[in-house]
């Protein structure tokens, strides 16, 4: 009772108990993201699933604490297949789009065609004051780890950082000796109240990029280990109160002939890459689909042929918490910037319209060599017109 009356309290003076879930639509069914929460995210190969972890659990939290600064939130990044550097030009990209509407990807950021590198304005402008403020933030905020691969040396990581910004709280129990029988006061965890962070404010993102990458426990195979990393997740959400994402292939399978003749090309429980067990240790799967990508012509009213590859799909597979099974969510995706913002009802023509609009100007930029003068027209007004 004292739980539920805080965050009563909490919410009546104006703070937060979850970090708002960025798609306004939806928010009706999934409000935020809450501590305690054991998230898989899933999707088949290279539909941006990375990318909509990232949009989702580090620029929209990085974006909302900024301005309420009473939030903390803190991400310990496992990035088993991209490397940190990769992930920090994603980010930059994502900044330079949503601070000034620059639509610039990480290849061109990177200057990887010789005959147009990227123009020292931009590189100028990633050094103001103005951008810094964020990229310090994104720094203070984000620890990318790429030297712990295996479940053990994970779980020990995040434990770790979890004793140095708090402690446990133990609690004196009578128990039986396994070899006497004789009952001893022993000191266990408390199940109630295990664990006191220094900074109550503060959530603890763990984000797991991606399973099938682990690498193996000693004696162990591919399922068997990411099985283990799914029983910490359970741990380290329910004693340490951290959000646990664990980002999961879709079997190659799901994208065999056979489901294409049946239409069952979704992401799935069942389609679950390596070990299916872990949706049962899950608070919530979160599917994204990508109906450009098989062919389709129209999907949930939606006329794919006009949005091709910016167009996404997210579906609640399966959640214990919300009652959100099933809902889908239509997604605008911009892969060059890491963006996904919330598509207008199939039925709002109007809305549609701009964004199609905006798709076009996309088109245009391609061809458009002269790059800063096109994109500094601040595009990213037409992108949130919208919403």
């Amino acid at each position: 009772m004292r739980n539920l009356r805080e965050r009563k309290e909490r919410v009546e003076k104006g703070l937060y108990n979850c970090i708002p879930f960025p798609f306004v639509r939806f928010r009706s069914w999934v409000p935020g993201i809450e501590k305690k929460k054991f998230i898989v995210v899933t999707a088949n190969q290279k539909v941006g699933k990375s990318k909509f972890c990232d949009y989702l659990f580090i620029y929209e939290p990085l974006f909302f604490t900024l301005e309420h600064p009473e939030m903390k939130v803190r991400v310990l990044y496992f990035t088993l297949e991209m490397s940190p550097e990769e992930k920090y030009n994603e980010f930059l990209c994502h900044l330079l789009f949503r601070l000034d509407g620059l639509e610039i990807s990480p290849t061109e950021l990177r200057s990887t065609d010789k005959d147009h590198p990227v123009d020292e304005k931009i590189l100028s402008l990633l050094e103001t004051e103005r951008y810094q403020l964020y990229i310090k933030a994104f720094e203070e905020m984000v620890t990318f780890v790429d030297d712990q691969r295996n479940p053990t040396g994970i779980n020990k990581y995040c434990r770790d950082y979890a004793l140095s910004h708090g402690h446990l709280n133990f609690r004196k129990e009578m128990r039986k000796d396994k070899l006497t029988d004789e009952l001893k006061e022993v000191e266990v965890v408390d199940p109630i109240h295990p664990y006191t962070p220094d900074d109550p404010e503060e959530r603890v993102i763990v984000i797991i990029d991606n399973a099938s990458n682990l690498a193996n426990e000693s004696g162990m195979k591919k399922m068997e280990t990411i099985d283990k990393m799914s029983k910490y997740g359970i741990t380290l959400r329910n004693q340490l109160s951290f959000i646990f994402v664990l980002i999961q292939h879709q079997a190659q399978a799901q994208e065999g002939i056979e489901n294409m003749k049946l239409n069952k090309l979704k992401p799935s429980s069942d389609g679950l890459a390596d070990c299916k067990t872990t949706t049962r240790d899950a608070n919530m799967v979160i599917g994204l689909y990508s109906p450009f990508k098989y062919g389709l012509r129209e999907y949930e009213g939606y006329d794919i042929t006009k949005f091709r590859n910016h167009i996404r799909f997210m579906e609640i597979i399966e959640d214990r918490d919300y009652g959100a099974n099933g809902q889908i969510c239509p997604l605008f995706f911009d892969g060059a910037v890491s963006t996904f913002n919330e598509l207008p009802r199939p039925e709002d023509k109007e809305g549609l319209q701009h964004v199609y609009n905006y798709i076009e100007s996309l088109k245009g930029r391609k061809t458009n060599k002269s790059f800063f003068s096109f994109a500094i027209r601040k595009i990213v007004g037409k992108l949130h017109r919208w919403i």
